[in-house]
């Protein structure tokens, strides 16, 4: 059976591949031969009523710049007899749902790597594409997470199904409505209303973006959930919509009748300028829409923030507000026995997302390995925290028994390294892996009160060794995120002892060796490391 032939606004044949999705108004298709976009035909019913509207976003189209992070349409596709059938795209490969970020669970799958200040910069570029689509006198109008992708690896935002955007007509003074909401980011001056027959406002953006930066940075949590104390409102302030319709938000003082649920993430993790900017969103802004901070008032307070963020001097991936006495994510793992921002999740840079069940076994067993390993403290994993794990194995086609033996092996094969880096090692070489030196061990171990006697350790098995860090002129090397010179990196001296875990990777043209010292995992270029 042959792919349907339409033709672009020039006439050129445009040939349709593989349908990458389905809605309501029509399908996606690939195109073949041109990967960089794609096209959206729409039902045969719905096509006539979407040309004018798509025409006025051609003519319309916003800053070049603005451009790059939208799915906006590129040329019209008509039919052999010239009807309106369509429109070309760009294409969106290698992107994720901004829901895989907004919930933590979904984001330490998928993209395990980014800390609090890569989310704040999430944010702070998609207030910037809000407010370059407001520049252009259009609206989003259902601004929601499954309408904005993100590609983990660079932080690009993109959004999506911008032909139900409300587009401004300026050649006819004509406006094209939204018509379609999402109830939980809808404005409460839009709840109820017919979307045909009302127009939406910059504002009305204003309050979905402030829903989507109150979850990106507090853990997933909307800003109107919390617990009831009151049976004000009754059945109608159950559910999301209800509380955003009577202003029932436990982030803005003084609002009765709701609190924080008790384990959400505190208001006074965000610097206080968010903070305020929130709270004016949808304490004084629900009634009054214009009060609302603009999407480029936003963008321009969360780059601020994220230029102020601070790093934990114990765990390099936990990043937060300055001014916080200590780091919220290390109290938060002690107290609940789970870590929102893991170290040692950046092998996960290399993959498109969580691996299904096709992926083969072992490719699976590793990744999962690779989990857990970022999951042990001390050799053990919490309670909570194996939880998740459960939760990642079944993720990956393992059952919570097998999991459970994963996670006993790793954890026993980290007390062993941990032994290792303990004892001190004797200057007998006995296997070169990737420029460093696995070592057989004899010596006692350090001073100890407890071991007395010399203790034998066999020797290191896969490349694990210890090594030191050479002397490069005195200025160190960078232990890196990930093996790549563009990475997240913290300064080691010269003399710096690490243990290789045996992993190598060749990137950015050098081999990276991955290496552990007390309470980082990352990579170091491997020609900097010495033996013992």
């Amino acid at each position: 059976m042959t792919s349907p032939v339409y033709c672009d606004e020039r006439g050129e044949p445009v040939e349709l591949g593989e349908e990458l999705g389905a809605g309501g108004e029509g399908s996606v298709f690939a195109i073949r031969d041109r990967p960089q976009l794609c096209a959206k035909i729409y039902r045969p019913e719905k096509a006539a009523a979407r040309a004018q509207k798509v025409q006025a976003m051609l003519a319309g189209r916003p800053s070049w710049l603005v451009c790059r992070a939208l799915a906006w349409p590129v040329t019209t596709l008509h039919t052999r007899d010239g009807a309106f059938a369509g429109f070309v795209m760009p294409a969106q490969r290698g992107a994720i749902e901004l829901f895989q970020l907004i919930v933590p669970d979904e984001r330490m799958q998928v993209a395990g790597w980014l800390t609090q200040r890569d989310l704040c910069a999430v944010a702070a570029r998609l207030a910037r594409i809000v407010a370059g689509v407001h520049r252009t006198g259009h609206c989003i109008g259902d601004l929601k997470p499954q309408n904005i992708l993100i590609r983990p690896t660079s932080g690009r935002v993109t959004l999506i199904d911008t032909d139900s955007f409300q587009i401004h007509d300026p050649r006819v003074g004509m406006t094209h409505r939204s018509q379609v909401v999402t109830p939980e980011y809808t404005a409460p001056e839009l709840l109820g209303r017919d979307p045909a027959h009302v127009d939406r406002t910059q504002a009305s953006d204003g309050f979905a973006l402030a829903v989507l930066i109150h979850q990106l940075l507090l853990g997933g949590a909307h800003p109107f959930e919390g617990e009831l104390v009151s049976s004000r409102g009754g059945a109608s302030v159950e559910r999301i919509p209800g509380r955003i319709r009577r202003g029932m938000c436990p982030r803005v003082p003084g609002v009765a009748g709701i609190r924080p649920a008790g384990g959400a993430l505190p208001f006074e993790l965000l610097p206080e300028e968010l903070r305020a900017l929130l709270v004016r969103c949808f304490g004084p802004g629900h009634a009054r829409p214009s009060e609302r901070p603009s999407a480029a008032e936003w963008a321009r307070a969360l780059e601020r923030a994220c230029r102020a963020m601070v790093r934990c001097p114990e765990r390099h991936v936990h990043t937060f507000a300055a001014g916080l006495a200590r780091c919220p994510w290390c109290e938060r793992r002690a107290r609940t026995g789970i870590d929102l921002f893991v170290a040692g999740q950046g092998w996960q840079r290399g993959i498109a997302g969580v691996a299904g069940e096709s992926s083969p076994e072992a490719l699976r067993l590793r990744w999962l390995r690779r989990h857990v390993r970022g999951r042990l403290v001390a050799g053990a994993v919490t309670p909570a925290e194996r939880a998740w794990l459960e939760k990642t194995g079944a993720a990956l086609g393992f059952g919570r028994a097998r999991v459970g033996q994963v996670v006993a092996e790793t954890a026993a094969g980290a007390r062993w390294a941990g032994l290792g880096r303990r004892v001190a090692l004797g200057a007998v070489p006995v296997l070169a892996i990737a420029g460093a030196s696995a070592w057989l061990a004899t010596a006692a171990p350090a001073a100890s009160p407890v071991a007395a006697a010399p203790v034998q350790v066999p020797a290191v098995v896969r490349g694990e060794a210890s090594a030191t860090i050479g002397n490069t002129r005195g200025g160190g090397v960078f232990l890196r995120a990930a093996p790549s010179r563009a990475s997240e990196r913290q300064r080691l001296a010269p003399g710096t002892t690490v243990r290789v875990t045996g992993r190598t990777q060749a990137a950015d043209g050098l081999d990276w060796s991955e290496v552990e010292v007390p309470g980082h995992t990352g990579w170091v270029a491997t020609k900097y490391l010495i033996g013992p």
